[in-house]
């Protein structure tokens, strides 16, 4: 036993091997780290092999996304987090299972969300579509964690040390999705995070909801609110293939053939024209929106430094005080 253990005490010399400095150098790892910082990658390290992995989003329905969501999002060990990281990790997967969330939540696409209403009656009827179920999960699993003040854990998460007109132009470059999707998506992230005139914003979203429901409905005029008809799911549908920029979209129990066939009926009322004109006209208001926000930024910024005194100037003037 003692020869064991006598063993176990002995220390081996290292064997070196001749090694020119500049590999030694290419090799070793810059320290930059402190003990503290090393040691919370390591913790978050061993966080993200306990963080669940992401489904296979594109092969589900939408309520099968957000019943995926909600199991990914019980099954988490959050401890040792950040609000900031915590709000990232469930916003990301959002984004993976939904890639027009911004959109949904705007609601300006949703087949069968809250922008319908009572075929032939102009009373609201409340669905819980895609959208609002959306939303009722983002809140759920953020009261779960104590998470408040939505907008600035955006900033924080995804734009951090960065100015308004930055954060503004950061936004228009990730939502870079084409389409009206893409577009609502813009304004919606430049609403969640307050910048921009609030007003104008949805004042943009709901000309882009109404615009696409018009289209899906043939009607000749935009209609306030934009009425989709309850008995008719391939209007949504349209409207969402409209938005994204498909021409159907698989899945679900709507008849794909029926929705093509009404697709091409509507096409003379889609007008490409049109819809590249209300496009562009929505594209001026982003770009308005992001110029008003960086030019506020300049001139409400620090005024240029004064001019250094030249060389024994200061001295003169202090004497002379």
């Amino acid at each position: 036993m003692e020869g064991i253990q006598g063993l176990r005490r002995q220390t081996l010399a290292p064997v070196q091997r001749a090694v020119p400095a500049e590999a030694k150098r290419a090799a070793a790892p810059a320290r930059t780290d402190s003990f503290q910082s090393v040691l919370t990658e390591a913790e978050r390290a061993e966080q993200a092999a306990r963080t669940p992995e992401l489904p296979n989003f594109a092969k589900m329905t939408d309520r099968q996304k957000l019943s995926a969501l909600a199991t990914l999002h019980d099954a988490t060990d959050y401890s040792g987090m950040t609000d900031a990281e915590k709000y990232k990790l469930m916003n990301d997967r959002f984004e993976a299972a939904f890639p027009e969330l911004r959109a949904y939540e705007a609601e300006v696409i949703g087949r069968d969300s809250a922008h319908y209403f009572g075929s032939g009656q102009m009373a609201a009827r409340t669905v819980k579509g895609t959208g609002p179920l959306i939303r009722a999960e983002q809140a759920r699993q953020w009261n779960s964690q104590g998470l408040t003040d939505i907008g600035k854990l955006h900033r924080e998460a995804y734009y951090p040390g960065m100015t308004d007109g930055q954060a503004a132009q950061a936004i228009a470059k990730r939502q870079n999705g084409g389409g009206f999707a893409g577009q609502a998506g813009v304004l919606q992230e430049l609403k969640l995070c307050g910048l921009g005139d609030q007003k104008e914003i949805q004042g943009a979203l709901t000309l882009i909801r109404a615009k696409l429901v018009q289209w899906a409905r043939g009607a000749r005029y935009l209609e306030n609110p934009p009425i989709l008809e309850t008995d008719n799911a391939a209007q949504e549908t349209e409207v969402y293939a409209r938005a994204v920029g498909d021409r159907i979209r698989s899945g679900g129990a709507t008849d794909w053939g029926a929705l093509e066939r009404k697709l091409e009926e509507n096409q003379e009322d889609w007008d490409q024209k049109l819809a590249d004109g209300c496009s562009q006209y929505v594209q001026s208001v982003i770009d308005g929106l992001i110029d008003e926000i960086v030019r506020g930024e300049k001139q409400d910024g620090p005024s240029a430094p004064a001019e250094e005194p030249a060389e024994g100037e200061g001295a003169d003037s202090a004497s002379q005080a």
